[in-house]
Order: structure tokens, then sequence, then C-alpha cells
């Protein structure tokens, strides 16, 4: 995560981790980033760059892009960027040679992302005092000398997931418990438990290669067990089971969560998952089998329930209003030893907190004591969704999956009208309007960084009915009420500018009344304006 070091009243050098692609070969180092803004621009440098070659370091230098146009997404600030540079030197004393400036006029193109710091956010140097994140999508194209684009990403919460997705949800890494058992990393069972009754609560998870076709070396599987004639669930969580009393419904027996804890597993790592965003879907595959088959409720269950990092317990024991959001799915019937892929969506409460943890708990059977011994439940490739597309779209035809569109009127991003939502909770929508080629584009970003999409809207520019102040293709009061908004503010907008006379005034309004008096059908080109369209 961000080491955030403040250099001047607006300028921070980020120090974190740093993944560069070479030949489709990872190699992770540390390295920091300043952002200095002026002036209502960025410059961006990433410094003292180096590229492995094996174990062979090749310096290159400081890559730096200057008067990047900041792009406000919700609470976060775009900065992305086209541009051709030279690498300096860089100011490393052990180094004699930087090979950045010997490679010339060099394309870099360069998505990054500002965003507040969140509290109890789950770092590596454990620095939680900074006030803003920053994740960073280098490329630099290095075609012509090298054949190939070196892809450079910034930021442990982009490389990793951290705070965004569920650690070690393929489960190919495992430790020790305290009892001397193995449990995956960030998950646990009973092996771990706490309560009077935990020394009891016997093994019900293991390591296995039972795999599907998506997998690499492992994957979870927990299993039910009898004892005393009273069948206990195989369950696992990301946060702690508790084994409080011999009654299977009681629940004193359930898996819970509270940041405030300090104890921590046999990996050295505390019974709670950090999760600072709101995702759409929680993902998994599946493999349900039943040891007997008897008259009892024949479903495996799976849940993730993110809360404001206060306790919290699943079943639960009373009422939580800590609760951001759930997703539960606990009609998960028997696979048969097949595979079977489940999605299941977040459902968002009306609690005003911010999501700060997620508990995700999978069990062998939907009600506590019900199945039998030895039903088992196999767990892999479990994920967090963020989607990154729009869901609405005020262009006729519009869907979702369809990318290109080309409208036979004007059109403006400032219309009130003109609306895009996207299909995710947390995506960031980035609009530009390039009023010369007569284009929208819209950019949908998942909240983690991992997706986009890009959508196009061509309209006419010609085509702008003068007087329409507020786009609705008529010319009516509402168009003066839209001027005077416009001259109250202050700002100049071409639109309400009627007259073309350069000012926005009563002169306007008196434009209107006369084209509403005419009939309101004259049509003028629309305004010149040319705003930047990063590429990509």
């Amino acid at each position: 995560m961000v080491a955030a070091t403040s250099m001047a009243a607006h300028a921070t050098d980020y120090t974190d981790q740093l993944l560069v692609l070479v030949n489709g070969k990872g190699a992770m180092q540390q390295a920091t980033i300043s952002v200095n803004e002026h002036d209502g621009l960025y410059d961006l440098n990433l410094k003292n760059f180096v590229l492995m070659n094996g174990d062979q370091p090749m310096p290159v230098g400081n890559v730096e892009l200057k008067d990047i146009v900041p792009e406000p997404a919700g609470d976060a600030i775009f900065l992305r960027t086209n541009q051709y540079i030279i690498v300096t030197e860089g100011d490393l004393p052990d180094v004699l040679f930087w090979l950045g400036p010997a490679l010339g006029q060099l394309p870099v193109q360069v998505t990054a992302v500002l965003t507040p710091n969140r509290p109890n956010a789950q770092t590596t140097n454990n620095l939680n005092d900074q006030t803003t994140n920053l994740r960073a999508l280098i490329d630099l194209d290095l075609t012509d000398m090298l054949g190939q684009v070196i892809n450079v990403s910034f930021g442990e919460e982009l490389i990793s997931g951290t705070n965004y997705h569920i650690p070690n949800g393929g489960f190919e890494d495992w430790h020790t418990s305290t009892k001397g058992y193995e449990e995956p990393n960030a998950w646990h069972s009973f092996e771990s438990a706490s309560g009077t009754l935990a020394s009891l609560a016997g093994h019900h998870i293991e390591k296995t290669n039972r795999l599907n076709d998506q997998a690499t070396n492992f994957c979870a599987r927990i299993y039910a067990t009898s004892i005393f004639g009273i069948v206990a669930n195989g369950t696992m969580t990301t946060g702690r089971m508790n084994a409080g009393s011999i009654i299977a419904t009681d629940t004193s027996n359930h898996a819970f969560i509270d940041m405030s804890q300090t104890d921590l597993d046999g990996n050295g790592d505390p019974f709670y998952v950090t999760l600072n965003s709101r995702p759409d879907s929680l993902v998994l595959w599946v493999q349900f089998n039943r040891n007997t088959d008897t008259e009892d409720i024949a479903y495996a269950t799976v849940s993730a329930v993110i809360t404001d990092g206060t306790r919290y317990q699943e079943p639960e024991d009373k009422e939580y209003n800590n609760i951001v959001a759930r997703a539960v799915n606990n009609q998960i019937a028997p696979t048969n030893s097949q595979w079977r892929r489940i999605s299941v969506p977040f459902v968002y409460t009306d609690n005003k907190v911010e999501p700060r943890a997620i508990m995700v708990t999978v069990s062998t059977n939907a009600n506590p004591g019900q199945g039998s011994d030895g039903d088992e439940v196999l767990i892999d490739d479990l994920t967090l969704v963020y989607n990154s597309q729009l869901d609405v779209l005020s262009v006729d035809g519009f869907q979702p999956d369809v990318y290109d569109y080309s409208v036979d009127k004007h059109l403006s991003i400032d219309d009130a009208n003109f609306v895009c939502r996207p299909n995710g909770k947390a995506a960031y929508v980035l609009m530009t309007d390039n009023k010369e080629e007569g284009k929208i584009i819209i950019d949908v970003f998942a909240a983690d960084l991992r997706s986009r999409s890009t959508y196009t809207v061509s309209y006419n520019k010609e085509q702008q009915m003068k007087g329409d102040v507020n786009g609705d293709h008529v010319v009516d009061v509402a168009d003066i009420s839209a001027v005077i908004t416009s001259m109250v503010s202050g700002k100049y907008a071409p639109e309400a500018d009627v007259n073309n006379d350069g000012a926005i005034d009563v002169a306007d309004i008196s434009s209107i009344i006369s084209i509403m008096a005419a009939g309101g059908s004259e049509h003028v080109s629309a305004p010149s304006a040319s705003l930047p369209i990063p590429g990509y």
C-alpha cells in the first residue's frame, strides 16, 4: 500500500509496489511516483524506474508526464494522458548509466487514479494517515527498440487486490493452524475457533487437488462430521469460527468478524479481511456432494457480508445495523461430483455505514445441525466482481454490450436529458465531448480498475437548435431559465450565448423570445469547442 510523503503544498510522493511486465513475465519492486498539482493541472513522475533483465537491473530513469488535465469521477480524480516524452536520468548515486535518455522520444500512456484513503485500510507499510491513495497503469511503448510495450502497474491495491478482493480465493496457499492442521491463508475453520467448546470442534477442512478446469494446484474441501450423534456442519470463513454450545442451532456457534480484535491465525494474519469498496457480485466454483440422502434440507450455502468493521456474527444473534451489503445463496443443490460456477449478487442496505471489512462463509448445510456425516463442499476460484458497463444510456436502442451508437441530432454531455448510469455500484464514469468531431466518449472503469468499457456516441454536430440552451430540442421558457442560471453562475457556456456576442446577458434572453415568436425552428452549427480525449 502507499506510503505518502507530502513534498509541498500540492506535491506528494507515493511509495508502493510496482509490477513490471516484460515478455509476459512479471517483476516486482518498490517504486516512488511523485504527483504535483499546479494551476489546476497535474504532473506525474515515476522516479528512478528500473527494468529487470533476469536478475540484472537495467536503470531507465525518470518517466515524467506533465500538465495532465484531471477528470473527477465521484470521490476519485483520474489522470489520463498519452504523451511523447524523453526519459531523464535518475538520481540514484550508485547508477553510472541511465538507459532512458538514449531511447529518444518515447510514447507513454497513463491512467492513474487518486482516491481518498479509507480508515482501517490494510496496508503493507501500515501507514493509514495519508489523505489520498494512488493507483496507476503506465504503458511504455518500446516497440521500435524492443518490439514490445512495457506494462507497469503501481499500487498494492491494484496489483494484489488488497482492500478490493478476497485474498487467496484460489486456495493455493495454506498454513498450519494453532491445532496443527492446515488451513488456507486468510480462511479459517474450527481448527482456529474460539469459544468454550473449541477443543471439541474437530477437523472440518483440508487441501485437495480435485480441481475444476479453471484451477491450478489446490482447492479447499470442507466436510461435515458427527459429534456425539450431532451433525457438525463443515464450515469455513474469512472471519473466525466460535464453538460455544453442544446445541447446533445455538447462536453461540457462529462465524464472526471484529476488527478491534488483535488475535492472529497460524499465518500471522488477523481474523478478518478488509474491504473498502462496493463489489457487485461474488463468484465461485462449487462442488457439493451429500454422503447420505435424507429428508433434511439438502442445500449448501455461501454468504458474503460487507460491514463497517465492527462486530458481526452469522447466524445473527440480533439485528445488526453495521451491514453495508449481503450476497447470499442458501440453496446450493448437490452437484453430483460436478463443478458448478455460482454468481451471487450483492444487495445493498440503507444503513449509513461505509465498507471496511467483508466476511465470506461457506457451509455444507444452510441450517445448523442438518445434513449428514461426510457431506462435503469443494470451493475454488472465489472472487469479487466489479462491473464496468453502462446500465442506462439515453440513446435509442441502447444495449449494455453494444458500444457504438450514432444519432441524427445534436447532443451534449451538459444536457440534463443526456443520461448514463453504470451497472457497477462503485464504477467510475468519465465522459468527454469532442464537439469538433461530434462524438461523446464514455469510459466506464470497474472500481478495482481491472476492467473497462468504452462507449462512443456520434451525433449530428450541425443540428444544434439555436436558443435550445438546455438541449431538449425545444425552444421555450426553460431555455430562458437556463440562460439566467448561466448568468448567475458567471461561467461562460457557449450554448447560452444565443446571439454569439461572447457574453451571456439579457440580449440572449431577447434572442430566445424572438426565436419562440418565430416558431423556434432555426438551426445553427454547434459552437466550436475541443476537449482533450485521452487515448487508449
